[in-house]
């Protein structure tokens, strides 16, 4: 298996895990950065020369709203990493966001600003295609709209699935293009003599030499070597386009993103930490869910969960568990499909495994403990003071046979 995922190639995984950690680490990454720039201050920064294409955002107005923006962005950030109202969380977030770049754009271009606009663009193929997104707050809630026939059905349906990532077909597109565009731009920047001397590349060190006053031994060798300097500055090229191309054409991306995150790392160690915020945006790539894959249970290790599919808080509440279990090692049994001896219990849950069986809180509990991902928040849930508090709402929402009078309507009806 790949170390990343061509979604050019095929945007449909076995499992919608690689949708909910992009989302997250991308949310919780963009706040950090958006609240630890210094917004107010790039309306006091002396006069710069305007970039004359995008002059019409240089204005005091404009400035003067960055630094109440940047809340306003981290806020939706927030509801966006939980995946609550995605569509209009995120793209209201990703829109402001670029607006907010752009106006900074207007004095300076730095490679954060670069960076931050990619995420932007992610960010807001995730609120075009948020239908997509499985494990969110936005997905339990659609499961509100549905009969408990159509969430039985889906509890019980052991047919392989597919989920699709076309936000992260269109972002890993999106993002082949820039480098595509990057390498362009290389090809631009002088005569064509500089390609077969490596001069761009030794100027550049050499600038940053002087702009900073740092001298960086890993620049030396390049400055000093006009092959060593040719190899670096075409190789970089290469290396940019070969991700377009192996998207486009249905190959492993693995290499070549490997390649570009190597090009990132020589720019640090020769120029500085230039566009380091690329190697995350890269990183949202893996194959997340085949590293999940080697924490699950295995399918050997089968637990059953026997629910009551009369309960609609029951099942609504199970719909996610089915997503994350990639393995199968879980099997939702309906009481009225159950055994006997499990279908006879009282309790609304009940969790079979090794010949052990828990009910109700304490089964739920188990549930999440067999997803090792989640494994941390099993065991907070059975310390004593929150197995207390925790057991009483399980019972006011699920309440079991013997508190339950026959003729009550369901749980979750009214």
């Amino acid at each position: 298996m790949s170390a990343f995922v061509n979604y050019v190639a095929d945007d449909g995984r076995a499992s919608p895990l690689n949708l909910a950690v992009v989302r997250v680490l991308l949310g919780m990454y963009v706040i950090w950065r958006v609240l630890s720039l210094e917004w107010a201050a790039y309306g006091e920064w002396p006069e710069f020369h305007v970039d004359e294409t995008i002059g019409f955002l240089h204005q005091d107005l404009f400035f003067a709203l960055l630094p109440y923006q940047q809340w306003v962005v981290a806020a939706l950030l927030v509801l966006f990493v939980v995946g609550y109202r995605t569509r209009w969380t995120g793209g209201l977030a990703s829109l402001l966001l670029m607006h907010m770049l752009s106006v900074k754009a207007t004095i300076y271009l730095a490679g954060t600003v670069e960076s931050l606009f990619v995420c932007s663009y992610l960010i807001l193929m995730f609120a075009l295609f948020a239908e997509d997104d499985r494990l969110s707050v936005d997905a339990l809630r659609r499961t509100g709209d549905r009969s408990l026939e159509e969430l039985n059905a889906v509890l019980t349906d052991e047919t392989n699935r597919v989920y699709r990532m076309r936000a992260l077909k269109w972002g890993l597109l999106a993002v082949a293009i820039i480098y595509v565009g990057s390498a362009w731009g290389k090809a631009l920047n002088g005569p064509l003599e500089i390609w077969f001397s490596g001069a761009e590349l030794q100027r550049d060190i050499l600038f940053n030499r002087e702009m900073t006053g740092i001298e960086r031994a890993a620049g030396a060798p390049i400055v000093e070597n006009e092959l060593l300097a040719w190899v670096g500055f075409v190789g970089t090229a290469a290396v940019q386009v070969s991700l377009f191309v192996a998207a486009v054409l249905g190959l492993s991306v693995t290499l070549p993103i490997l390649g570009i995150i190597g090009f990132h790392v020589s720019v640090i160690l020769t120029l500085g930490l230039y566009f380091i915020d690329m190697i995350l945006v890269l990183s949202l790539f893996a194959a997340w869910d085949g590293a999940y894959r080697r924490l699950a249970a295995d399918a050997d290790d089968e637990a059953t969960v026997v629910y009551d599919d009369r309960c609609r808080v029951c099942t609504r509440a199970l719909v996610p568990f089915v997503h994350l279990d990639s393995t199968d090692s879980v099997r939702f049994v309906p009481r009225s499909d159950a055994p006997a001896e499990l279908a006879d219990r009282e309790a609304a849950l009940s969790l079979s495994h090794d010949g052990e069986v828990s009910e109700g809180y304490e089964a739920f509990r188990r549930l999440l403990g067999r997803f090792r991902l989640l494994a941390p928040i099993a065991w907070g849930l059975g310390v004593s003071p929150v197995r207390a508090v925790g057991t009483r709402v399980y019972e006011r929402a699920v309440p079991d046979r013997r508190r339950r009078p026959s003729d009550a309507p369901e749980p979750g009806r009214s």
